[in-house]
């Protein structure tokens, strides 16, 4: 009887169906959002890595400039001996890290010689090891995004020798 009397009133309201159908479409709605605003988020992590990428490579340019050499290898995420001191504010390291990655100097035999990099691992924090395909395809101080994985490289100097432990240079092998 009550219904009856609301509807002799005139009131009305949304049935069901509707309700479902406009729940349906905000859910939509909030599934683009959400996929759009986490790729804008990995884009834009990414260039806060290539930021660091090039930074670092301006350190290591002005390293050899003053000492004729580049730092040896290191472990990773752990800044090449001298690089910091001097050349660089500071290491990039997973906590200041937008994604939580590391960064991996790499000073590798390559030609005869020694080539000198860096490898951004990505998210997935596996490092693919294809600095050797970036030596060869690459020129110095262009970042790669590095085949089979989500790892960006900077390729800093190719045939060049490392330095010693006290700052003096070795002979390019």
């Amino acid at each position: 009887m009550m219904i009856m009397r609301i509807r002799k009133k005139g009131i009305s309201g949304f049935t069901l169906i509707e309700l479902m159908l406009v729940v349906v479409i905000i859910g939509i709605l909030s599934a683009l959002a959400i996929s759009r605003y986490s790729a804008a988020t990995e884009k834009a992590k990414y260039s806060g890595a290539r930021l660091w990428l090039k930074r670092i490579y301006q350190a290591l340019e002005t390293y050899y400039a003053e000492n004729g050499c580049y730092p040896p290898d290191v472990n990773r995420n752990v800044a090449p001996n001298g690089l910091v001191a001097g050349y660089l504010e500071k290491w990039p390291n997973p906590v200041q890290d937008a994604l939580n990655s590391v960064y991996d100097y790499e000073n590798q035999e390559y030609g005869g010689a020694r080539a000198v990099g860096v490898t951004y691992l990505g998210k997935d924090l596996l490092h693919s090891h294809h600095w050797l395909w970036a030596f060869e395809n690459c020129r110095v101080g262009e970042i790669a995004e590095l085949p089979g994985s989500d790892d960006l490289f900077i390729v800093a100097a190719k045939g060049v020798s490392t330095c010693e432990s006290g700052g003096s240079s070795l002979p390019a092998r």
